[in-house]
């Protein structure tokens, strides 16, 4: 997303193309390689290495003097280990519903499964806390960085994998997260970047061991980026949706 992010400021253009990793061209030119794999046509360059592409993404961001990784203690200090939350509620939640037909309510959780709910949901406020003191369109700033890289595609998966596997969704009154989720469904970076649904929802079966059927594999591509009816409604009433 970092790349997309330079891409929206008109620092780099950006093709994505998709490969067939396993043809003698791609084996040919690449020498074994796997993606994501970045091309710099003009100077000649091929950056296969993750650590290269994030380097190379530093540079330009410096070079073109872009704020993509101005560094903030107090955002890093918020949103850290949001993801292993997240992970931590999802892994025992899942294997509570295991053989359920449909996910189980919130309510009415065994305790151990509750604590790591209500942790991610106490992280989840300090976010919204943090974006009402701020007034930003980002979470540093007017401008996208590094954390916003980070924290909106994760936001969206817990909104995805909340809704097909937990039975659960970011609560409705953080009206000030809402909308920074909101400013992402309207930011390129963020669009061009993020999985379907689908893809999204497949990789964390994966993960956790959870059958897909065929039905599931041959629907449409769907993208949700959009907000619940009502939480748009508040937004509006506290005047944040400009």
């Amino acid at each position: 997303m970092e790349l997309y992010a330079l891409y929206e400021v008109g620092v780099v253009r950006v093709e994505v193309k998709t490969v067939n990793v396993n043809s003698e061209v791609f084996k040919r030119n690449f020498l074994g390689a796997q993606p994501p794999i970045m091309i710099e046509e003009e100077k000649g360059m091929t950056y296969s290495d993750n650590r290269e592409i994030e380097g190379r993404i530093f540079h330009l961001a410096k070079e073109f003097r872009v704020p993509l990784f101005e560094k903030d203690p107090t955002v890093e200090k918020s949103i850290q280990n949001l993801y292993r939350n997240f992970k931590v509620f999802l892994q025992a939640k899942v294997a509570h519903d295991k053989g359920k037909r449909q996910p189980s309510t919130i309510e009415g959780l065994p305790p151990q499964i509750a604590a790591s709910h209500n942790k991610l949901v106490e992280q989840l406020a300090g976010i919204d806390q943090l974006l009402a003191e701020r007034k930003s369109r980002y979470i540093v700033g007017s401008s996208m960085t590094e954390y916003d890289c980070e924290l909106l595609p994760r936001l969206h998966h817990m909104r995805i994998i909340g809704r097909y596997l937990l039975n659960f969704d970011i609560p409705h009154d953080f009206i000030y997260l809402w909308n920074y989720i909101l400013t992402g469904y309207r930011t390129a970076a963020f669009i061009e970047s993020c999985p379907a649904d689908q893809d999204i929802l497949h990789h964390y079966k994966e993960q956790l061991n959870i059958f897909t059927n065929q039905r599931e594999t041959l629907q449409a591509p769907t993208k949700t980026h959009t907000l619940p009816e009502d939480v748009l409604a508040d937004i509006r009433r506290h005047g944040l949706d400009n």
